[in-house]
């Protein structure tokens, strides 16, 4: 096995390929960024971005990943979730994609290459998606010909920010080729194995200012920008932290299935909130505002297997709390109820699915102060639960029950039949804050024996799901459902469907766009999917339509 800038180039279950370790968190709240300002000014008209990028707020308005500082030309996620490569500052070029990009749950590859000499204007911009040109634009107004750009000028370069917006996500395997327009077969490549696009390894040369961050050397802050390209074009790093706990911003989350410990993991859901508060930190800290609300995860549990996960407090109010747990398919197309959920009250400790209460030795009064870790292993094969409280560093399971395969669960409770997600569903209505952590970043306690990790290494990779119900709510922004992979034709209540109007697709699923009555009827609506394409646990990030 050989290893180039720490990612590695051998196999791995069910992919083939080039092999990804880590990524980066880039925190909007935090005010997170990278900038280099180049020693020399060098090839304005033509050069390349290559990108991973895995989404974190979808609402953000103006997602700005790549920038110059002066003339604020800017590739950017645009306030309607379409993709833009613009200059802020003037009038000189904007080429936006038809295309929304709101799928926050995989990884998009983005390719953008520029090369404003070509005499044909559609040739100077080109935008690429998972190995595919965009062709559509709601905006096409390319730079004049000869164009110089304030790419690659002596003037501040921003990674995640454009002195105007910031970005709020993850980002992989950054490659920026100075003097040269490459097509996405520079950077990646379609799996043998899966037929997905996934990363392949650039093995060409960079140019004066071009670089590649990897994000894998972690000694520290300052060196998590380093360059690998061998230009020393290293990046300074800002805002970004590698203190353990909620605020560690180097992820293992990454678009390869590469080890038990990197692959793609679930973050909360902004697509299956049905108002419990507002998310942030790539979507991965939740504060909660509303009662009797909920959120899932972007990925379900599997039907066998045994996985930990852990929720930090970190603002609990007294006499207050949050259940924190799993819940069933039921609640993604309407409100939990009665036995589809079994959680762990933070206030009180005691194990609860809506009938029926298990307390345990955790249990009392505001059994959760700032700070405490609330950790959870399931066993999915067995239907068995445990949660254990983490304070000041000591773990204590309930009932003094040690998580073990097949063990005794600590709660008499059943597990709730169906497809099982994590979760939080709010029981007050004051302000509280948790983090969750499904293993992207380092957990705070070693899960026990037998328990991994849930991310898209550690799943199998099930089937696809083709035809059920959900429950409507003739509003735009309408239900989240979960198919394990990636429908490209459908109808819901017999009518066709057309994406990125009336539906999103999505790496896990669907998400109905549309308040007509036709696709989103109050009560039960119908779906059948007709053809798919790739299942999660390799899927990209999907565009629409």
């Amino acid at each position: 096995m050989s290893v180039i800038g720490s990612n590695i180039l051998a196999g791995a279950s069910g992919q083939g390929g080039y092999f990804l370790t880590n990524s980066l968190r880039f925190r909007s709240s935090a005010s997170a960024y990278l900038n280099r300002t180049p020693a020399s000014a060098s090839n304005r008209r033509t050069f390349t971005w290559s990108g991973w990028v895995k989404l974190g707020l979808i609402d953000l308005n103006y997602h700005s990943f790549f920038a110059n500082g002066n003339a604020v030309d800017s590739m950017v996620f645009w306030d309607d979730n379409t993709f833009a490569v613009t200059n802020f500052n003037g009038t000189s070029y904007l080429v936006r994609t038809t295309q929304v990009f709101r799928d926050p749950s995989a990884w998009y590859h983005l390719v953008i290459a520029f090369d404003t000499t070509q005499a044909t204007a559609s040739n100077r911009i080109k935008i690429y998606v998972n190995g595919v040109q965009v062709n559509s634009f709601a905006t096409s107004t390319y730079p004049s010909q000869n164009y110089d750009t304030g790419y690659n000028t002596t003037t501040v370069q921003y990674l995640g920010y454009n002195e105007y917006n910031r970005y709020d996500g993850y980002m992989a395997e950054v490659n920026f080729i100075d003097g040269q327009a490459l097509t996405p077969s520079s950077f990646g490549e379609t799996s043998t194995d899966t037929g997905v696009w996934i990363p392949k390894k650039y093995t060409g040369t960079y140019g004066t200012n071009g670089f590649y961050l990897p994000f894998t050397n972690t000694a520290s802050t300052s060196t998590l920008g380093n360059d690998f390209s061998g230009n020393s074009n290293t990046w300074t790093v800002n805002n970004i932290s590698l203190t353990s706990g909620s605020t560690y911003d180097s992820m293992t989350d990454v678009p390869t299935l590469t080890s038990a410990t990197a692959a793609n993991y679930p973050t909360l859901n902004p697509l299956a909130n049905s108002g419990i508060g507002t998310l942030s930190n790539g979507n991965l800290q939740l504060v909660t505002s509303t009662n009797a609300k909920a959120i899932t995860g972007t990925m379900a549990l599997p039907s066998t297997g045994q996985y930990y996960f852990e929720i930090t407090a970190t603002d609990y109010i007294t006499d207050n709390g949050t259940f924190l747990g799993i819940v069933n398919q039921e609640f993604l197309t309407g409100a939990p109820s009665n036995g589809t959920w079994l959680g762990i009250s933070t206030y009180n400790a005691s194990y609860e699915n809506g009938t029926t209460t298990d307390t345990n030795g955790l249990t009392g009064a505001n059994a959760t102060q700032d700070g405490d870790i609330w950790c959870f292993a399931i066993d999915m094969t067995n239907g068995k639960f445990w949660i254990g409280r983490s304070r000041s560093g000591s773990l204590t399971w309930a009932d003094g029950t040690t998580p073990a395969v097949n063990g005794g669960g600590a709660t008499t409770i059943s597990l709730p039949t169906g497809t099982l997600y994590p979760m939080a569903y709010r029981g007050g209505s004051d302000n509280e804050t948790y983090n969750f952590n499904f293993g992207q970043q380092p957990f705070a306690h070693t899960p026990p024996t037998g328990f991994v990790a849930l991310n898209t290494f550690n799943i199998s990779a099930g089937t696809i799901t083709t035809s059920g119900s959900f429950t409507g709510n003739t509003a735009a922004d309408g239900p989240f459902v979960y198919l394990n992979g990636v429908p490209t034709a459908m109808t819901i209540n017999g009518n066709a469907v057309t994406f990125g109007t009336h539906a999103d697709k999505l790496s896990n699923g669907f998400k109905v766009r549309s308040s007509s009555s036709s696709y989103n009827a109050s009560g039960s609506n119908t779906y059948s999917i007709s053809t798919t394409s790739d299942k999660f646990k390799f899927a990209n990030a999907q565009p629409n339509p």
